[in-house]
């Protein structure tokens, strides 16, 4: 029986791979021979994570570079858009100022119609037309110049004052002189122009646009000696003008809606 067993062990040891049946002093070149499985395993690990990153880092670049690609395009577009836009505010603001012309000489002919019905309508076209270009050119609303006209004249170009004012704005002679006026003041045109001048003098003296209306009427001379004397210097012609400069300005709120 013992020796069936030996002959068994001897069978096995004899099967039996040399690196589990070796003793102690095989240890050291097992170990060596799995260091060196671990390091190629190591390393095959590194070079797939390596080429992973490299693939990962190119498709990156790629998107990118899409990315790049798109937003360029998307830049091309917006700037496209924003050039038709500015090509169409442009367009939009010259046709808002030749309907805002237009509209405004029409309105102010309909006004001059509306204040004196009887009127002449060439000559109320006319009038509308200058006054608009000079309002215009003299920084001042439209809609006071016709409250003005329709106090002073009642449009009409050829009106003469008991002192010698002359045309639509009534402007008294002397100014021809101290404006050097060149022009007839029997022209409407000439006599608008040179009537917002004289107006203009007196907003910059008073400052107060019910004294200038004021001065325009009376004369600077008697305004200073009543406001000198404590003394209203309104003679009743200023409110008469403002009250009806404020109901044209209605008049053309309505003509709006």
């Amino acid at each position: 029986m013992l020796m069936e067993r030996a002959q068994e062990s001897a069978a096995l040891a004899d099967t039996a791979p040399a690196g589990l049946v070796a003793g102690p002093a095989a240890s050291p070149a097992r170990w060596a021979m799995v260091s060196v499985f671990l390091q190629l395993v190591l390393l095959a690990m590194g070079l797939a994570a390596g080429l992973m990153i490299g693939r990962r880092l190119e498709s990156n670049q790629a998107g990118l570079e899409l990315q790049r690609q798109q937003n360029e395009m998307t830049r091309q577009k917006v700037d496209a858009l924003a050039e038709q836009t500015a090509l169409l505010r442009t367009e939009m603001m010259n046709l808002r100022q030749t309907v805002a012309s237009n509209t405004s000489e029409d309105v102010l002919f309909l006004k001059i119609l509306l204040l004196r019905p009887h009127i002449d309508p060439e000559n109320a076209r006319n009038i509308a037309t200058l006054v608009h270009k000079n309002a215009q050119m003299y920084g001042r609303d439209p809609n006071l110049v016709l409250a003005i006209m329709t106090e002073e004249s009642a449009f009409n170009p050829r009106a003469v004052s008991s002192v010698g004012a002359i045309g639509l704005m009534q402007v008294m002679p002397h100014w021809k002189r101290v404006l050097a006026i060149n022009g007839d003041l029997y022209d409407p045109d000439t006599n608008i122009k040179y009537g917002l001048q004289v107006l203009g003098f007196y907003l910059e003296m008073y400052g107060d646009l019910e004294l200038a209306l004021t001065a325009y009427n009376r004369g600077p001379g008697p305004v200073d000696n009543s406001l000198v004397r404590g003394k209203s210097p309104l003679n009743g012609y200023a409110p008469k003008v403002l009250a009806q400069y404020e109901k044209l300005k209605k008049l053309n709120v309505m003509a709006m809606k």
